[in-house]
């Protein structure tokens, strides 16, 4: 492959990319094969050397939505940046798309809870009405402020815990791509 076909191809692959990142990254790789060319290498030898192209573009992907989830923290950017991640490869589908799915299960289940004894209070009042015994009425409020309680400060570390995988998750995102790439 020569150097023209090479660029050309991750150029394309990289159409994703904003204009500024893309241009960047195809300097760097104009600049890799003159390096070589100036060290004796054929421009197939460079090219053989940097690998497929297709490869070369996954991996960027990947290191730009993972960047890009750091900086702009979203469901979205997440999302993208596990497809990007999980894209490099069938040992990643198993590896961080599973990983990630059981977190988002545990934490779906978690939220449920804690809406649930946030809003169990209403059901309770909807289901029985206001008693007419005050021992009835005492257990109703405190039972209501315990279950409003108890779920206000499981969304409050909900939030946080969320907040802290994103984080870690990201990062094992990293973790993932360096090593696909042999650093």
């Amino acid at each position: 492959m020569t150097r023209r076909e090479f660029m050309d191809e991750l150029g394309t692959l990289l159409g994703e990319l904003p204009d500024k990142e893309r241009l960047d990254i195809l300097a760097d790789y104009t600049e890799h094969f003159l390096m070589g060319i100036q060290e004796g290498k054929s421009e197939h030898e460079i090219a053989d050397a940097l690998g497929s192209p297709k490869v070369v573009a996954r991996e960027l992907l990947a290191g730009y939505r993972i960047t890009q989830a750091q900086s702009n923290a979203s469901v979205g950017n997440m999302t993208r940046a596990i497809v990007a991640t999980v894209s490099l490869g069938f040992f990643n589908l198993i590896f961080v798309l599973g990983p990630f799915m059981a977190l988002i299960g545990v934490l779906i289940a978690f939220y449920g809870v804690s809406v649930s004894l946030l809003v169990a209070p209403l059901g309770m009042l909807a289901q029985y009405g206001v008693p007419n015994l005050s021992h009835e009425r005492l257990f109703l409020l405190f039972g209501s402020l315990a279950s409003v309680g108890l779920g206000g400060m499981l969304v409050i570390g909900l939030v946080r815990l969320t907040k802290w995988l994103y984080r870690q998750f990201l990062r094992y995102l990293q973790f993932n791509v360096q090593m696909i790439r042999g650093k």
